[in-house]
């Protein structure tokens, strides 16, 4: 299994925090469901990434509850044309573990409305999790 490649996004500034592979282009797509990601990854000659929408908070309860007041409308389980993850950090790493186990996508672009805590959350619990090399933005 290859591991998972990770980058986040911020104001439009896109960052692989894994080893990029600097010769060859991903492909990022933003699809609302795992399956659509995995065809997405099964036709496309580049590596896929995937946008995932993350909002992290101490309990999935509480994320739940802060994704849903930043979101007016959005519930568990609502098709919103993106892959949304409320949660934890531990939660987090079950999802990209899930990820990268079924080939689902070669990696991930998370995105979130506080980035800075997100890295640290990444390199601190993640990316241990996972077996994943992280290195912290320049």
């Amino acid at each position: 299994m290859t591991p998972l490649r990770i980058a986040v996004e911020s104001d439009r500034d896109w960052t692989e925090l894994t080893r990029p592979d600097a010769v060859t282009p991903i492909t990022r797509v933003r699809v609302g469901s795992l399956g659509e990601a995995a065809r997405a990854t099964n036709r496309s000659s580049t590596p896929v990434f995937v946008d995932v929408d993350v909002h992290l908070a101490a309990s999935v309860k509480e994320a739940y509850a802060e994704y849903g007041a930043a979101h007016p409308g959005w519930r568990p389980g609502a098709r919103v044309g993106t892959i949304v993850h409320p949660g934890t950090a531990s939660t987090l790493a079950n999802l990209l573990g899930d990820i990268a186990v079924t080939g689902v996508a070669d990696g991930v672009t998370l995105r979130g409305p506080d980035i800075a805590t997100l890295v640290r959350e990444l390199v601190d619990t993640v990316a241990p999790r996972l077996g994943v090399e992280v290195a912290l933005p320049a």
